[in-house]
């Protein structure tokens, strides 16, 4: 398994007032592509009160669609939390697919079913300095990611201290100062 860093903060104004501060910090496009996760959950655990608890059983039969290419796999991410429910350690590992809705049938038939769909439109930004992962997430919330390890610039962050020091140096508009905002976790309180 892949462990990585990353924080995740929602912000707090719409995609044009944060792409004008961006703009205005000298951050340029550099990727555009969309996320679309179904969240299945194995039976035996759906009735469980914890919500992190919960998503601890989840597995994600992930669609990846890029300008010219689309992926599709199934992605399972482990994630621990400390007393606050700030993630402490976390690391996913994939496996690549041929057809979303065999992979859907196949973890039907072991007993799984569907808890959540989360469609992400995602735009990477960099400027000379940093890297952001913008998220719209069911077109209803921006979230701003970081993750330890940039793709765009020559630089990997070294902690999470860092990477909040990236946030706040914007002056980016977030809507708690929750910096492992939870977009799944944000999504299931909803419904």
């Amino acid at each position: 398994m892949k462990f990585e860093k990353e924080i995740t903060v929602e912000v707090s104004c719409n995609i044009e007032e944060l792409l004008k501060i961006l703009k205005e910090n000298a951050f340029e496009l550099k990727e555009v592509y969309d996320i679309k996760d179904i969240y299945m959950i194995d039976k035996k655990y759906k009735n469980i009160e914890d919500k992190l608890e919960l998503l601890k059983h989840t597995i994600l039969i992930r669609d990846i669609i890029e300008e010219n290419k689309e992926t599709k796999q199934i992605t399972y991410k482990y994630k621990e939390y400390d007393e606050n429910g700030n993630i402490t350690k976390q690391g996913k590992t994939n496996c690549k697919i041929n057809s979303i809705e065999e992979a859907v049938n196949l973890f039907n038939a072991l007993g799984y079913e569907k808890l959540i769909n989360i469609n992400d439109h995602l735009l990477v930004y960099a400027n000379k300095d940093d890297e952001f992962v913008i998220e719209c997430v069911n077109n209803k919330h921006i979230y701003i990611e970081i993750e330890d390890k940039c793709n765009y610039i020559d630089k990997c962050y070294k902690s999470d201290e860092e990477m909040k020091d990236v946030i706040n140096k914007y002056n980016l508009p977030l809507k708690q100062n929750n910096y492992y905002a939870k977009k799944v976790l944000d999504e299931l309180n909803e419904i």
